[in-house]
């Protein structure tokens, strides 16, 4: 039974069906209507999964030519990889995380009900690395197995609670509204890399704003844009390689014909993917007022990064892009500063850097965004590299891969004196409640004296 809803859990489909149909009974809706809510935000969330499955599958092969192309040696950056392995390699982990999670999810809810962090976590698989990455900080730290579940499902609840609280300014600042929070393990990265934009650059010159020549009209389409892009990048990449070198990719076919059917179907991930998001977010948000009313009121459901893609398809992109220089220049400095070298992740610069480049779009414009890709970037390889450094995960089966979420090594290296993680966490919570009884005191004189109700 445990692993039946701890697989429900982990389903994002299936959970999300679930809460949009509670929420919608809760709102005494007629069995159309209930039913509709549920499938169809189920299925916006499938579309969504195929669309970033899509893009994953699209991109891997550039990944793949990029590293050889420039004899690449490192690790690759993938957190599901590492947290894999340590759940796969340590008993004491496997039998502690699940629980970790399940218990975790319901410590989350118990704050949305009686704290001001009015968020609901809700993004599966973020929960399920957090769930290993605080169970390996504990075990490694020599705490029980009862223990570990014990005080590991009360920081899951509590890191799931501050990270919402922590980002929903500038998803605010993005979206216009408060309909829905973000649920990641990216959030210090992204965040900060957003403020960072916001001082550095000009908030008056709009990515979403540029202004293109009549005969470059076609750029401000999506489908456009994007291909063009990928298709220069890919073509660029594949030429500088030559036809011998990617023949393991290409399956016999041309390799420029193989390159520009990738870029394109990069492109139909996205679209795929915005399609879903669309659908998605027009049935859980009216869906979960319903929760928000009744059963956990003012509750807010914080999703995975994607559903901010759509407000600022422009920023998306120059934050893709520019975090692949940060990323560069990340794997530089690493190897200088502590002699290993995390390998560019192109699909965490586009879904992360991507939303790096939506904040500091909101807080600086264009240059913003540039600016908070290329910090972000920065901060992905070398905070997975500084991780690898003091962490040594090589003694449980964990070899060849490191973190690429900002917030599990966060959590990582508080964890590495569980106390004080412990600590720190517990006045982190205390804080952020402090600052969003604040945030939400303000806001009625912050509306009051809006430059909309001034004219």
């Amino acid at each position: 039974m445990l692993d039946f809803l701890l697989q429900i859990v982990q389903t994002p489909a299936i959970i999300l069906g679930l809460i949009a149909m509670i929420g919608l009974l809760l709102q005494r809706k007629s069995f159309g209507a209930v039913f509709s809510g549920t499938v169809k935000t189920a299925v916006g969330m499938l579309i969504v999964g195929a669309g970033s499955t899509l893009i994953v599958t699209e991109v891997t092969p550039f990944s793949t030519v990029f590293s050889e192309v420039f004899h690449l040696n490192g690790f690759a950056t993938s957190s599901e990889a590492v947290v894999g392995a340590l759940q796969t390699n340590v008993k004491a982990i496997a039998a502690t995380s699940a629980l970790i999670m399940g218990l975790g999810f319901v410590i989350n809810l118990l704050a949305a009900r009686f704290t001001p962090l009015k968020y609901i976590f809700l993004t599966g698989h973020m929960m399920w690395i957090l769930s290993i990455v605080i169970a390996s900080g504990l075990v490694m730290g020599g705490f029980s197995n009862n223990m570990t579940v014990v005080i590991g499902a009360l920081l899951q609840g509590m890191i799931t609670s501050i990270l919402p609280s922590i980002a929903q300014p500038s998803v605010e600042k993005v979206t216009k509204t408060s309909m829905f929070g973000m649920g990641h393990l990216t959030t210090f990265g992204t965040v900060l890399a957003g403020y960072i934009g916001g001082a550095l650059g000009n908030k008056d010159n709009d990515a979403e704003d540029i202004k293109l020549p009549a005969y470059l009209s076609f750029f401000k389409d999506t489908a456009m844009s994007v291909s063009i892009v990928m298709g220069v990048f890919y073509l660029i990449l594949f030429i500088i390689a030559g036809p011998d070198a990617v023949k393991s990719q290409t399956a016999g076919q041309n390799y420029l014909v193989f390159a520009l059917l990738k870029a394109m179907g990069f492109t139909a991930g996205i679209l795929v993917l915005l399609q879903g998001i669309r659908l998605f977010l027009g049935e859980i948000v009216p869906a979960f007022k319903g929760i928000s009313d009744k059963l956990v009121p003012g509750a807010l459901p914080a999703l995975d990064v994607p559903v901010l893609f759509g407000f600022a398809p422009n920023a998306l992109m120059i934050g893709f892009l520019s975090g692949i220089i940060g990323m560069l220049l990340g794997m530089v400095t690493s190897g200088a500063v502590f002699g290993m070298v995390p390998l560019i992740s192109i699909i965490g610069s586009f879904f992360t850097g991507g939303v790096a480049g939506i904040f500091g779009n909101a807080r600086g414009g264009r240059r913003g965004a540039a600016i908070a890709g290329t910090v972000y970037g920065f901060l992905l390889i070398f905070s997975s590299a500084l991780f690898a450094r003091l962490v040594n995960l090589t003694q449980y089966g964990v070899k060849g891969v490191g973190y690429d979420c900002t917030d599990a090594v966060v959590v990582g290296l508080l964890l590495k004196n569980p106390w004080i993680g412990i600590g720190i966490t517990v006045a982190a919570f205390v804080l952020m409640c402090v600052i969003e009884v604040r945030r939400k005191a303000a806001a009625p004189t912050e509306a009051a004296t809006s430059p909309a109700d001034t004219k």
